[in-house]
């Protein structure tokens, strides 16, 4: 295969590049590595997962939640009311990231504390994922399958529900041995009734990924030095700073899905993000990236 057969890939109406001379240098390592110096990191809600079916907008991990027939209205109603919050706060142009933070964690702790007293249990998310359809995009399943085959170490890094992202891998048999997941879970005692502690460890939400991902340096990635090229997928500017733990990484191919307001965000996320594919509800870029690095 010649170097121009190699990026045919990318040349689509969808897939949109800054510097072809920077990524046609990145793949290249990527390949020279093979997949015994890969390792993958991807973002959960909207990158693993479609952004919109048929023109409705995919439900996110705590949509599932939210969506589940069995939880009381005044639950529900509550999570509507704290997510709502949340979308202003968030989207606040006149709030700085540093006066989000403490504000955005107040929310999410109060999520918590709203599940802890309504009684879910550990059943339950597996209910809620059988309910309610949560999309994963076209072809995830192969990159999945691909990943686990060549031994090719996948860090799920993800501010969602924890417990709903294992359900959903799990209805597809995709929790494999070199899979790792980092989100936000509800812990339970051993009878699975009983909720011990709100959250596993610390909350992630959308503008800590670089601090957790440095957490993780002296445990995750310290057994992963001899992985040092990463390919990073992500649907937000704070996804870029999940490899940040990888200290010693050689190259880091970032692809954005850029899934909403394409126009105005364009410019910012192909000044960030390696490739940018705008409007796609596949995994076709990441699997001809893979099929290239496993040759």
């Amino acid at each position: 295969m010649d170097n121009v057969e190699r990026f045919d890939w990318l040349k689509q109406s969808h897939v949109h590049v800054k510097d072809w001379k920077k990524i046609q240098q990145k793949v290249q390592h990527l390949i020279k590595g093979k997949t015994e110096k890969l390792q993958v990191i991807a973002d959960f809600d909207f990158t693993l997962t479609k952004f919109h079916v048929g023109g409705q907008k995919n439900l996110s991990t705590y949509g599932v939640m939210e969506s589940y027939s069995s939880w009381p209205l005044e639950f529900k109603e509550a999570i509507r009311v704290l997510k709502s919050n949340y979308c202003e706060i968030d989207n606040d142009p006149l709030k700085s990231v540093g006066e989000k933070i403490p504000l955005l964690l107040v929310l999410l702790r109060e999520a918590f504390e709203i599940m802890r007293r309504s009684g879910l249990q550990e059943s339950n998310f597996r209910f809620m994922v059988e309910e309610n359809s949560l999309q994963l995009r076209e072809g995830v399943l192969d990159f999945f399958e691909e990943l686990d085959k060549s031994s090719v170490p996948f860090l799920i890094m993800s501010a969602g529900l924890g417990n709903i992202i294992l359900q959903v891998l799990n209805k597809h048999g995709l929790l494999k041995r070199n899979l790792k997941i980092v989100a936000n879970h509800v812990k339970y005692g051993h009878d699975a009734t009983e909720i011990v502690d709100e959250v596993a460890d610390r909350l992630v939400h959308p503008y800590d990924k670089g601090d957790i991902s440095l957490c993780l340096s002296d445990n995750y990635f310290k057994n992963l030095t001899h992985c040092k090229n990463i390919i990073l997928l992500g649907d937000s500017l704070g996804d870029l700073d999940m490899s940040c733990g990888a200290t010693f990484a050689n190259t880091v191919l970032s692809i954005g899905f850029l899934n909403e307001k394409i126009e105005e965000s364009l410019e910012s996320y192909m000044e960030h993000y390696d490739i940018v594919l705008t409007d796609d509800q596949t995994f076709d870029i990441p699997n001809c990236l893979i099929k290239l690095v496993v040759g």
